[in-house]
């Protein structure tokens, strides 16, 4: 009893020493990723404001600031001259209000009095202060001859900084979300100990002394950040089962770390597509329109009728994915129908088999019995695998053979497209990056947004997609889908 007793207290001591210690960490490192997300926004509002400021429109930059401020916890948005004359704000200061000389806003251009440093020294420098319980950041503006075209600064055509743009958060927050992280971790802390003394009165012989010893290490690994780490699974009791729970949650906090990280990717890369969509449009219009009118004018029995009947549908379903591209880029929902995996693998190959790439490539389907049916936008779901296919003949620059492949998977719930070539097979080093925006090994061939592109469609039908490769080998990527439910698997 005296021996679990003093356990017990020394247990309690350990995880309140840790949970203190990581508050600390987690404090820090929560105001470290504030900070650096402020400077992100900074960078941002900097760059957005760019062709407003270049065009001397303040109410619009007005607007763009006020915006920002409602949709986030800025509390305000302050543009300051180099003079440090306030221009605008979202709190509605007083046009023409000066800093003090001594301000941050000023220390970060003028070293000291008089003492002005140099644009070129500054870079993309950027202060954050944080003062109280606001954190305060300052992003210069540096001048660049567009800025002196349109009359605003001829004045300042020889200052190496235009002013400053100054975003204000309040911490309050923060301090909420990690007052109530202190209070969850310390009861979390308490249940700990108490759960312990009473596990230990029951475990005093040495068959639980390892499984303990494990869990402990598992639980040290991850709060150390390592979410891949997993704990052997030696036992299928209790203490088993808290093993396999561990192991589940480290496999979600990883997968949503992933998954965090990549929509930050795909947000920019939506901006970008969305203005590719765009360009597109005007010279797709074109050629559906002569398209259209070949077909006309084609006799149905003339050999080349079929072949502008193609020219007017892959037009036609270009526009569309134009279209889809969009309404990807704006997070707007896709328009999903049933649909048979077999008919998307299908209409994919038909549309490349027949292109000049293609001409030294065997396409081998092979596709899975009955399979239930997809509820997916099949324009996006045909783009995916157009991309994949497109890929692979890339990675066989002397030809060779295409598998495509079909079949149920989890039970029935899901089916897998496999693609898969006998190309130069894809890097170890670069093979966990080949789904981020603007990554290609293909420089001046490709803008690397093709898988980055496939991963939002595919993550977008609440799918996953996977790669595997070696050097020489080839290279085989597999693209997990949801079967539509029982009602809508029925046959056409």
């Amino acid at each position: 009893m005296e021996l679990t007793l003093w356990t017990a207290v020394v247990m309690t001591a350990i995880l309140g020493g840790y949970a203190w210690f990581s508050l600390r960490l987690q404090r820090s490192w929560m105001l470290e990723e504030v900070r650096r997300g402020l400077l992100l926004a900074s960078d941002t509002l900097n760059n957005g404001l760019r062709y407003g400021m270049q065009e001397n429109r303040p109410e619009e930059i007005l607007a763009s600031i006020q915006r920002v401020a409602r949709e986030t916890h800025i509390h305000r948005i302050r543009i300051i001259g180099h003079g440090g004359q306030h221009i605008l704000s979202t709190s509605g200061e007083e046009k023409g209000e000066r800093l003090n000389p001594g301000s941050p806003g000023c220390i970060i251009c003028h070293s000291s009095a008089g003492t002005v440093t140099p644009a070129s020294a500054l870079g993309a420098s950027a202060l954050t202060v944080l003062d109280g319980n606001t954190l305060r950041a300052f992003k210069p503006v540096p001048s660049e001859p567009g800025c002196f075209t349109g009359g605003c600064h001829a004045q300042d055509v020889r200052c190496g900084v235009l002013g400053l743009i100054e975003l204000s958060l309040d911490l309050d927050v923060v301090e909420e979300s990690m007052a109530r992280r202190e209070r969850q971790l310390g009861a979390l802390a308490l249940a700990a100990s108490i759960i312990g003394g009473c596990a230990l009165w029951f475990a005093l012989s040495r068959r639980f002394r390892k499984p303990l010893r494990e869990l402990l290490a598992g639980i040290r690994r991850i709060s150390a950040g390592d979410l891949e780490y997993r704990i052997p699974l030696r036992r299928r009791d209790e203490l088993g089962e808290v093993a396999e729970s561990f192991n589940s949650m480290g496999g979600q906090l990883a997968a949503a770390q992933r998954g965090l990280i990549q929509s930050e990717r795909l947000i920019s890369m939506g901006k970008l597509a969305a203005g590719v969509a765009h360009e597109i449009n005007n010279p797709l219009t074109g050629i559906l329109s002569y398209g259209e009118a070949l077909l006309e004018d084609t006799d149905p029995t003339d050999p080349r009728h079929k072949g502008c009947e193609i020219v007017v549908r892959e037009s036609l379903r270009c526009r569309e994915i134009v279209r889809k591209l969009l309404d990807f880029a704006r997070q707007k929902p896709s328009e999903r129908a049933n649909v048979r995996p077999e008919d998307l693998i299908q209409r994919s190959i038909d549309v490349i088999v027949r292109t000049a790439d293609f001409r030294n490539i065997r396409v081998e389907q092979s596709v899975e019995e009955d399979l239930p049916q997809l509820h997916v936008d099949p324009v996006q779901i045909q783009q995916v695998l157009l991309n994949l296919l497109v890929n692979a003949q890339q990675a066989m620059p002397q030809g060779g053979t295409i598998s495509v492949q079909a079949a149920r998977s989890d039970g029935g719930r899901r089916v897998v497209f496999a693609v898969k070539d006998q190309g130069i097979g894809i890097p170890e080093e670069i093979r966990t990056r080949v789904f981020e925006p603007f990554f290609t090994t293909k420089e001046g061939k490709s803008s690397g947004l093709g898988l980055a592109v496939c991963l939002g469609i595919v993550q977008q039908h609440g799918g996953s997609i996977e790669v595997e490769s070696g050097v020489g080998k080839g290279t085989t990527f597999r693209v997990s889908l949801p079967v539509a439910e029982a009602p809508g698997n029925s046959a056409d």
